[in-house]
């Protein structure tokens, strides 16, 4: 079920990371796509919070319905295709999400977490790895569906 740790808790947070199981369209994932749910995500988000969704990609209109749904509930939006290319990933937030650069980006970056980053990767080169990925932003409303119909609700779900 959608949602049940955030219907349950009050709590408010930085970051609320989603990583749902492919594919898409199974009933399970596909209300965590659901505008609902990122409404319900919104109400758990601090001030300035983020969240993260990872978008393992599929069909070129359920890629659409995913963009609309997040990009209809959130002012600010950016998306960045995975390293490997196997789909890509969306950060959503009330208020401006900063732009960072790679040299920035892994500056910030706690030891644990480059080494964590760099442990499938031939390379030890941290900027270069995070600018492949900040490299690959794309402009979401540019892969809106001109039909306003093309999103993910709990009414409507993907099949």
């Amino acid at each position: 079920m959608e949602g049940v740790f955030l219907k349950r808790t009050s709590g408010k947070y930085d970051i609320i990371v989603v990583d749902p199981p492919p594919p898409v369209e199974a009933a399970g994932s596909s209300l965590l796509y659901s505008k609902e749910f990122y409404e319900l995500a919104k109400q758990h988000l601090k001030p300035g919070g983020i969240l993260q969704m990872w978008f393992p990609g599929g069909e070129v209109l359920t890629g659409q319905a995913v963009i609309r749904s997040i990009n209809e509930s959130f002012p600010h939006v950016r998306c960045f295709l995975s390293v490997a290319r196997w789909g890509c990933h969306i950060l959503a937030s009330s208020e401006p999400i900063e732009q960072l650069d790679a040299n920035q980006l892994a500056t910030r970056m706690p030891e644990s977490a480059k080494n964590d980053l760099l442990e499938w990767n031939d390379s030890q080169d941290v900027p270069a790895y995070i600018g492949r990925v900040v490299n690959s932003e794309f402009f979401a409303p540019e892969l809106l569906n001109s039909d306003p119909e093309v999103q993910i609700t709990d009414d409507q779900p993907l099949q």
